[in-house]
């Protein structure tokens, strides 16, 4: 190809017209044909005047390669059915500190409620003295509370806790000012010591399902308090509202009032661990725990059956069995809840 010649010094250019015209030597004679001159109502150009054929930008008829020679361009979308199907996907987290509610079916554990009774029996084995001693402090404030409030009522309605002549039963009394403003005190620091143990004791609970090695004092860190009051005070409420007037119906009303109670704890029994786990606000946490419980109903209510069962035992045995079942019975609730919920857990071994 033919350059033009350049100027002889930088920044001095030619006079007008000093350059030759540009050469193209794909084109018969190096040059571009112009089209005819004319003026007004000049005739076309003749036919196949431009380009000459083949050399042209357009490709001839029939020129065209077929669709899907050429390969998609960087970043362009997959081909239909490339996709992956729907749920091959987890979740993506929430905004709110911690999982997504799962969707119905979603992290279905492969485990039975076996492997989680022989989980929550390893990890409590490995972890027996910090578990013991935590459940027994604990335990030692209830009572010790429980016991200031009874002299309390006992000081301001000594017959509040008179023995009938027959030994068995309690004697009636007047509530009085005194008497109903005990009470609810009592009532008041009951709720706020059962919500601090309830997040303390779950905190620890965590840490052992992370894997992570506890202490006494790891049982002793509350955390998200307030939201697990909020959600027990809710829940409470609800559940008295809807049980209270079937209670009331004569024969069959304290057994339907019993079934729905039962149903809204094991619809309800995930919400404060979830709550200490992702840091949920009370709502979003019952929602959590009812979306868990109603797509893994079968499984919720083994768990919920066989940790009641524990306690039970455990308080048939003057109350010390707790010490034993309450922390296993608990650990088999977080096992669970990791598992329906598409968390992990840490391996019995560890």
């Amino acid at each position: 190809m033919t350059t033009p010649p350049q100027p002889p010094n930088p920044g001095e250019y030619p006079p007008p017209g000093g350059y030759p015209p540009p050469q193209y030597p794909q084109y018969p004679g190096g040059a571009v044909p112009q089209p005819p001159q004319g003026g007004f109502g000049a005739p076309p150009p003749p036919p196949g005047w431009g380009y000459p054929a083949g050399q042209g930008s357009y490709p001839p008829p029939g020129g065209y390669p077929p669709p899907g020679a050429y390969p998609p361009p960087p970043g362009a979308y997959p081909p239909a059915g490339a996709y992956a199907p729907p749920g091959a996907y987890p979740p993506p987290p929430s905004a709110e500190g911690g999982y997504a509610p799962p969707p119905p079916g979603y992290g279905r554990p492969t485990s039975t409620i076996g492997e989680g009774l022989s989980w929550a029996w390893n990890k409590f084995t490995k972890n027996a003295a910090p578990l013991i001693l935590a459940s027994l402090f604990w335990g030692l404030i209830f009572a010790v509370v429980a016991g200031v409030f009874a002299a309390l009522l006992n000081s301001v309605s000594p017959e509040f806790f008179a023995i009938s002549d027959d030994g068995q039963s309690v004697t009636g009394t007047e509530i009085t000012g005194a008497t109903l403003a005990v009470l609810m005190a009592g009532w008041v620091v009951f709720f706020l010591l059962s919500g601090a143990i309830a997040s303390a004791y779950y905190s620890g609970l965590l840490e052992i399902a992370d894997g992570r090695p506890v202490s006494v004092g790891s049982f002793f860190r509350p955390r998200n308090i307030v939201s697990v009051l909020l959600a027990s005070l809710l829940i409470g409420i609800v559940s008295s509202l809807v049980t209270f007037p079937l209670q009331q119906v004569p024969y069959i009303g304290p057994l339907i009032g019993f079934v729905i109670g039962a149903a809204v704890s094991v619809f309800t029994m995930f919400t404060t661990v979830s709550i200490v786990d992702r840091g949920l606000s009370p709502i979003n946490g019952i929602k959590t725990s009812i979306g868990i419980a109603r797509a893994h109903f079968g499984d919720s209510l083994l768990v919920w059956l066989v940790s009641q069962a524990l306690l039970f035992a455990g308080a048939l045995v003057c109350l010390v069995g707790l010490l034993a079942t309450a922390p296993i019975a608990l650990l088999l609730i977080v096992y669970a809840y990791r598992k329906l919920s598409g968390g992990m857990v840490a391996p019995a071994t560890v």
